[in-house]
């Protein structure tokens, strides 16, 4: 998200995108720092958007994953025991 701010040299309107420490002036050219509280609030916004990353990563890979893992286990191990018991059924009668 950008924010606009005034040059302080030609008082030009620019927007700060949120990358770097300073941007050059579309009117003067010169390279002008934005205001602290902009890029402050610009940090924390690409932190937190990481943060995010990382927290959903770790639910992923805690939580998530071994539920699946143990579920598919379980699938597997249900066929295997449905399968043994028909195969054990139909032993006698081919003479197993």
């Amino acid at each position: 998200m950008a924010s606009k701010f005034n040059c302080p040299n030609c008082g030009g309107v620019n927007e700060y995108a949120g990358e770097g420490d300073t941007v050059p002036c579309q009117f003067c050219g010169s390279d002008v720092h934005p205001p602290e509280e902009m890029v402050n609030q610009a940090r924390v916004a690409r932190v937190s958007s990481k943060a995010k990353v990382w927290i959903i990563l770790f639910i992923v890979v805690v939580f998530v994953l071994p539920t699946c893992i143990g579920l598919w286990g379980t699938l597997v191990g249900i066929a295997a025991s449905v399968i043994g018991i028909i195969l054990g059924v139909l032993a006698p009668l081919f003479g197993g």
